[in-house]
């Protein structure tokens, strides 16, 4: 089966150089994480700190306060939250660097 992405924006594994891999996270590298904002804990613009998939606690920093009631619109709905991980002690920690969200779908009733 053939999984081509026909769109004008770059491959995101190979614009970031990832690859999908199975194993035990490592303190101090990157990881694409898939998943969904499940919770906000801060989301005072410069520092937001958001709960992904119920349990990774992911630190942001987003000044900008427009962008921030963006991630929150979006909670709940998937993304790839690019990542690199601070701590495993008491569940992990990361910092998360990007995020991207697909297009919104449209619903029609």
């Amino acid at each position: 089966m053939d999984f081509t992405d026909n769109s004008k924006e770059p491959n995101f594994f190979e614009k970031f150089g990832l690859e999908v891999a199975t194993g035990e996270v490592e303190v101090g590298q990157t990881y694409p994480i898939y998943g969904m904002i499940t919770k906000l804990l801060n989301e005072e613009p410069g520092n937001v700190t958001v709960e992904l998939n119920f349990s990774i606690k992911a630190n942001m920093t987003i000044p900008d306060e427009k962008k921030v009631n963006l991630l929150k619109e979006r909670a709940f709905e998937p993304g790839i939250f690019v990542s690199t991980v601070k701590s495993k002690e008491d569940g992990i920690e990361v910092d998360c660097s990007t995020v991207v969200f697909g297009r919104k779908q449209g619903f029609h009733a």
